[in-house]
């Protein structure tokens, strides 16, 4: 699979957005980088000095076991915090995720459906803005459990079904 330049971008964004949150919430600064899309020596630092502080061999290089720590991490952070609310969609926003896509509304997905994942039995839930077979699958599945017909495809529906449970289960820990 080839990965375009918008997607690459997009990918390095994320990876700024989340270093950048790491590092406000854990105080360290050299986390913090400015997001500008491009695999620069300060987001290369950044991904060397999060290698360190989670012991993973320093290369500087975000490969699948950085990313995974990167996410756990962030994952971490927000169950720490108080619950999110997940308000739903506006009438304006008519968000709707199929199969194959990058976009940041995927982020979001996949991250409301990991925090279902347990209680909803949706399987591994990778948070990787690409809206992959896994993310299908568990995509179909919550949508069977919420009586929602299961297209694969999160459409209007599915996101006010998500938001629910998701503030739901928020308000019950």
């Amino acid at each position: 699979m080839s990965v375009n330049v918008r997607d690459r971008r997009g990918r390095i964004e994320m990876l700024q957005r989340l270093l950048r949150e790491l590092g406000m919430r854990w105080g360290m600064a050299c986390l913090v980088v400015p997001v500008s899309g491009c695999y620069d020596v300060q987001t290369e630092d950044a991904v060397r000095a999060f290698q360190e502080t989670e012991c993973i061999p320093v290369t500087g290089v975000c490969d699948r076991e950085t990313w995974d720590a990167i996410c756990d991490c962030c994952h971490q952070e927000r169950d720490a915090c108080a619950p999110v609310t997940i308000s739903i969609l506006p009438r304006e926003c008519d968000w709707c995720l199929s199969p194959g896509e990058d976009d940041e509304a995927v982020y979001l997905l996949q991250y409301m459906l990991r925090a279902l994942a347990a209680d909803y039995d949706l399987g591994v839930v990778p948070i990787d803005g690409h809206y992959g077979e896994e993310t299908a699958a568990a995509v179909k599945r919550f949508q069977r459990t919420a009586g929602i017909p299961a297209s694969g495809r999160a459409e209007r529906d599915t996101w006010r079904a998500l938001a629910e449970a998701f503030n739901a289960a928020e308000t019950s820990t």
